[in-house]
């Protein structure tokens, strides 16, 4: 498939997640892959015409919105009158509904007080600050352009705006890093009192300086990797948060509702160079070209870098390792419902050989990860996949 598929005819019939790709980035980071960068103030604001032409001629304008986010790059590193006159934009092509949680990317090196206060006025509701670490040597060393001063302040600063909702990333296997440094880094973030936490385990991605410098990183062995994790788990438990996903722990009703739609494999749109949509069983990605985009969206046909439809027992599998991140893992019933396939007899085998080894349990109905399985979570997404019929 080469095209987008075609919204359906009522536009209530469908609540949207939708996701808007800042790109921008005072510098890149020596670890990060995603498509971002540092950009002049001519492509700076190309892009955002582009970006608003193409949310203004979105097929599914007037569709229904529980949730919007806005990623990057550094979102926050927008002035205020850009982001409002995106959010404005949003607004007015899709009826996001009184409670939809709207999500802002921050770095901690871009924002203060004021400029919180202006993003709550402008219709914000939920901040994710990108943390990673309180350890200034290892923030220099990641190439951050915060200090651990500035991550406690922007923190302070966001709940004196108002935000109630506030979340943090902090990445964990970082080089050099010990158990014991990791356990502070994570003590420090606890102190901070956030309403959620995303826990990365740190992977050097082709592309990036890491990994172009991955021969004189001292990098912490697999088993210094899986105790951090082990240790987030249990830590984060005994301070009331609950871990809903491999990577994401909540306080009780602070979930990412945006990120939780992907993992159900419900529909969301995305906006911007590289972003990703999913809508009727159809995925796809703009392109990931800067200046393709800006051509593109300025002549109305933005294109695509992928475009697909999973066959049916593919297209389970998929969803079955998505909602295997999950805390509730899937449903046998509802999937075999959704699909018109025996799940348990299609994944016989898989289901079989990885609760035999004790990294899936079943509960009546639903199967899930166990703590062992949340370690090994990759390689028994793969068996799922492996098992799948290419029909």
């Amino acid at each position: 498939m080469k095209e987008r598929p075609r919204p359906d005819s009522d536009p209530s019939c469908a609540a949207l997640g939708l996701y808007v790709h800042i790109p921008f980035c005072v510098r890149k980071c020596h670890y990060c892959d995603f498509n971002s960068g540092p950009a002049d103030s001519e492509i700076r604001n190309r892009y955002l015409e582009a970006l608003l032409n193409e949310i203004r001629n979105s097929p599914w304008r007037g569709y229904r919105a529980t949730s919007l986010f806005l990623g990057g790059g550094t979102p926050s590193e927008l002035a205020p009158v850009e982001l409002e006159k995106l959010l404005e934009t949003v607004g007015s092509s899709f009826r996001l509904e009184d409670d939809a949680e709207c999500t802002i990317e921050c770095n901690p090196g871009t924002v203060d007080q004021p400029y919180f206060h202006r993003m709550r006025r402008a219709g914000l509701n939920r901040i994710s600050l990108g943390v990673q670490t309180f350890d200034d040597t290892k923030l220099r060393l990641l190439g951050r352009i915060h200090d651990s001063t500035q991550a406690r302040q922007a923190c302070a600063d966001a709940r004196r705006a108002g935000f109630t909702n506030v979340s943090m990333d902090l990445i964990f296997s970082l080089p050099g890093q010990t158990l014991k440094e990791w356990e502070d880094d994570l003590e420090q973030a606890l102190r901070m009192e956030p309403d959620h936490l995303s826990l990365y385990h740190l992977t050097l991605e082709p592309g990036t300086n890491f990994w172009r410098w991955q021969y004189s990183l001292e990098m912490p062995d697999e088993e210094t990797g899986a105790a951090m994790y082990e240790h987030a788990i249990e830590r984060c438990e005994e301070t009331g948060f609950e871990q809903y996903e491999i990577s994401n722990f909540a306080r009780p009703g602070f979930r990412s509702r945006h990120n939780s739609m992907y993992w159900r494999n419900e529909p969301f749109l995305g906006f911007g160079v590289s972003a990703a949509s999913f809508y009727g069983g159809v995925r796809w990605s703009n392109t990931a070209n800067w200046s393709r985009y800006i051509e593109g969206s300025q002549a109305g046909t933005i294109p695509l870098s992928s475009c697909e439809v999973l066959p049916g027992a593919q297209a389970l599998a998929e969803e079955i390792m998505l909602r295997l991140r999950t805390r509730e893992g899937f449903s046998l019933s509802l999937l075999s419902k959704r699909y018109q396939e025996d799940v348990e007899s299609l994944f016989k085998e898989p289901i079989q050989l990885l609760t035999h080894h004790g990294l899936l349990v079943r509960e009546h109905d639903s199967i899930r990860l166990t703590r062992r399985g949340l370690l090994l979570a990759n390689e028994v997404c793969g068996e799922f996949l492996r098992a799948a019929p290419s029909r």
